[in-house]
């Protein structure tokens, strides 16, 4: 391109000599700027806007149990839809990542990834790799094992943007569970809802004169229960937040006690009345007035959120579990379950990341059960829900039968039985009353109202 230049300059008379050259001058400085430069923005035209991934099937090896517990190894197909996977774009450092960590079982060697840009999408075979290969959204297969190097340029060729994308999963392969069957003290009915914090597990329950209770045990030892005090909220309306329990009083206002008072002492915690209280994460309560989800940070300012279906709230049977992101510990994810009359087929399943800036929030989301995901929760009775190892871990009444534990790796979006590869305990059964699981350290917990209580641990 420069020899061409200078061969047209030699053609031209004398007079245009200096005119020519300014504009000679202007072209190579133009190109060279161009040249020198990872990231250059010479046009508004040359971004990735959208980034997603099809569907993934992987082959998983996994445990097959027989009718006498003996195991063997099988092969399963499994899916993770691509509507199950949330990607961040951040434009000013040039990543691509997913929102959270996919599970361990994914295999991430053969994945489509669709791409919305403005301009024309590269990527690199190898990350050392000097050469880039056009990217054909919806269609070509890329491995992202490793971090996957983007180049976008514009159309007209004079900028270009490096994006470096990561998919990431959950490390580690879990494939057994042991149950230990405890001989304890505990004396509740009904269903229960279960905490874990400040090295006890508070057990809110019903006492025989179906009166709201709270019983405490250490977290080294289920064997020795407190006295079941009786409590002046709805023992099913518990929540977390702030390191405070809060109920619901007869009164229809939140309540607040805090663990170290033995969650015994209530006072009323703020002036809003309320039908339902639902959740929490580590910045809002969220509570349903009737009308809207209402959220507070400090239970006196309460903000509408802008969720619909909410003919799809839980009515019965409320577990509420938060938990940071994988990817980004000021990014909250919040799950909420339980039972809907205008749902008899399935329990329902609500989500949302939350954090402290209101401006990026998002919705409380309702997830449908669809052709595309089939695999909501079970229409449980007495369910219960706990976060363990990275993962949703819930159990229920299913056909008169506490045969199942459900397990969730896409923050409630699907649910799939663990009966061959985790079985519940053997002596688990509705005849002898609901039971509630909590995670207690590295073991899970099921409590049921007979006293029983079994310790599991994944290794």
């Amino acid at each position: 391109m420069y020899i061409g230049l200078l061969r047209t300059m030699k053609n031209l008379d004398k007079k245009h000599t200096f005119k020519s050259m300014t504009v000679l001058m202007i072209i190579v400085f133009t190109l060279a700027s161009c040249m020198g430069s990872d990231n250059i923005e010479t046009t508004p035209e040359c971004a990735i806007t959208g980034f997603s991934v099809s569907s993934i099937t992987s082959d998983v090896k996994t445990k097959k149990y027989d009718q006498y517990g003996h195991a063997s190894d099988t092969l399963v197909s499994r899916t993770i839809y691509g509507s199950q996977i949330f990607f961040n774009i951040d434009q000013l450092n040039g990543h691509i990542y997913t929102v959270d960590s996919l599970p361990n079982w994914v295999d991430l060697s053969k994945v489509i990834a669709n791409v919305n840009a403005q301009g024309n999408v590269y990527y690199k075979l190898q990350e050392n790799d000097e050469l880039y290969y056009p990217l054909n959204s919806g269609s070509t297969i890329i491995d992202f094992n490793k971090t996957v190097e983007l180049l976008c340029e514009s159309t007209d060729k004079l900028s270009k943007r490096i994006y470096k994308v990561d998919i990431y999963k959950h490390v580690g392969n879990t494939d057994t569970l042991e149950w230990e069957a405890i001989t304890s003290d505990l004396t509740i009915t009904g269903a229960s809802k279960a905490f874990h914090i400040d090295g006890k597990v508070f057990v809110f329950a019903q006492n025989d004169h179906h009166q709201p209770v709270v019983t405490i045990a250490a977290a080294d030892d289920a064997s020795q229960w407190s006295t079941p005090t009786t409590i002046p909220v709805d023992n099913s309306s518990i929540v977390l937040f702030n390191h405070n329990f809060y109920g619901l009083g007869d009164d229809g206002y939140i309540y607040r006690s805090n663990p170290a008072q033995q969650a015994t002492t209530w006072t009323k915690a703020s002036n809003q009345s309320v039908e339902r209280l639902l959740a929490a994460d580590a910045y809002y309560l969220y509570a349903y007035d009737g009308t809207s989800i209402i959220g507070s940070s400090d239970l006196n300012t309460w903000t509408v959120d802008k969720a619909v279906d909410l003919d799809m709230l839980p009515e019965t049977s409320i577990n509420a579990i938060t938990y940071p992101s994988g990817t980004n510990s000021n990014l909250q994810m919040v799950v909420m379950t339980g039972i809907s009359s205008q749902n008899s087929k399935n329990g329902v399943t609500w989500c949302k990341s939350s954090t402290l800036d209101t401006s990026t929030n998002l919705p409380w989301a309702y997830i449908q059960v669809t052709p595309d995901n089939t695999y909501g929760m079970p229409h449980f009775d007495y369910p219960s829900v706990t976060y363990y190892n990275e993962a949703l871990y819930a159990i229920g009444v299913e056909n008169d039968a506490y045969a199942e534990l459900y397990r969730s790796d896409d923050n409630g979006i699907t649910w799939h039985p663990q009966s061959e590869k985790y079985p519940t305990p053997k002596d688990l059964k509705p005849v002898n009353g609901a039971a509630s699981i909590v995670a207690v350290g590295k073991d899970l917990w099921i409590i049921q109202e007979n006293g029983k209580v079994w310790q599991g641990s994944i290794q």
